[in-house]
């Protein structure tokens, strides 16, 4: 999204362990403590002019309070994608702009219904390897667009950005 706006992006993990996600408090302070602890890092390890960081989570539709991060294995992977089939869940997505000592940040929610995935379409989306590294164990952009529909909100909160920083980038 960021090259196709004309940006430069240079990816480069941070070097401090992230934050782990809070638990028994809502997801959207979840996501905004983690951003936090990103955000110090990368004020810490990165000098470019402007550096983007961002963290998101998917909310468990049945428990507000229960993240499903990104999932270690392909068990961990179908367990989410079974508990999100066939049922409406909100993403959550941090997104911060740092440029030098200025630090903006947001934090947005957009809820995603997912149709009810049968044995095949879930076995397809597991060996497709689109889960790796996505919360809730599946990629928007990838094989399950097929498979969800954004109900309220932005896409761009479900792929990892808020609204916020393109208007923030398009203000520079």
């Amino acid at each position: 999204m960021l090259e196709a706006l004309g940006f430069e992006v240079v990816q480069v993990p941070l070097r401090a362990r992230e934050r782990p996600h809070r638990h028994g408090i809502p997801i959207a302070e979840q996501v905004e403590n983690t951003l936090l602890g990103k955000i110090e890092s990368a004020q810490r390890e990165c000098s470019a002019p402007r550096v983007i960081v961002a963290d998101t989570l998917v909310e468990d539709p049945d428990d507000h309070l229960q993240p499903l991060g990104q999932p270690s294995n392909r068990q961990e992977a179908i367990n989410m994608l079974l508990r999100l089939s066939g049922r409406n869940h909100r993403v959550w997505t941090g997104t911060a702009l740092i440029q030098g000592t200025k630090v903006e940040s947001w934090v947005e929610s957009a809820t995603v219904s997912i149709d009810s995935l049968d044995d095949e379409v879930l076995e397809a989306l597991i060996i497709s390897d689109s889960w790796r590294g996505k919360a809730g164990g599946y990629d928007f952009a990838g094989p399950m667009g097929n498979f969800a529909t954004i109900i309220d909100g932005e896409e761009e909160t479900v792929l990892g950005f808020t609204p916020q920083l393109f208007d923030a980038l398009g203000n520079d």
